[in-house]
């Protein structure tokens, strides 16, 4: 006998695993706004903390020309208003060859010396808005494609049900 199963036990729409790719993929598709943002967040700190923050002359102690460019960073070392020494970090772009020993300017938050920004260089917030663009870039369009598979197959199912009824 075909038909409705009374005994209560009904098979779930998405088992464990399914539930676990969907979150999973979910999870993925959303990373890349989320570091778009993340890295816009960090942008904005670090143009106010240049807008508002103490100045200091800096020196660049350390750079090494690497090509891989999350690796090509600067250690700055530079001394507050009270005499404390520093050190803070800055990206740097391809363009850019900086020179050890070379001065910089530093700008840096009074009541945490540990916030500083060097002029001229890099935030850390544009590699993360970077990479959130390629990869929303990337999993939004493989998600897009999955979508319109999905879709067209459906609708083609749907029409060759329509038609199978017309016949009989």
């Amino acid at each position: 006998m075909t038909g409705r199963r009374i005994d209560g036990t009904r098979k779930p729409w998405l088992s464990w695993k399914e539930k676990l790719n969907l979150a999973v993929t979910a999870l993925v598709i959303c990373l890349g706004p989320i570091l778009v943002g993340v890295g816009s967040f960090m942008i904005d700190a670090d143009e106010e903390l240049a807008g508002t923050g103490a100045q200091a002359a800096g020196t660049i102690v350390h750079f090494d020309d690497v090509t891989k460019a999350s690796e090509r960073r600067i250690r700055v070392e530079f001394t507050t208003a009270d005499g404390a020494p520093h050190r803070t970090f800055a990206a740097v772009d391809h363009d850019q060859h900086p020179v050890v020993g070379s001065d910089v300017t530093v700008i840096y938050a009074e009541d945490d010396a540990g916030r500083a920004v060097v002029l001229g260089y890099e935030s850390d917030g544009v590699w993360f808005r970077g990479v959130g663009v390629v990869l929303t870039v990337l999993f939004g369009s493989i998600a897009l494609l999955a979508f319109l598979v999905v879709g067209i197959a459906a609708l083609r199912a749907r029409i060759r049900k329509r038609a199978t009824k017309q016949v009989v």
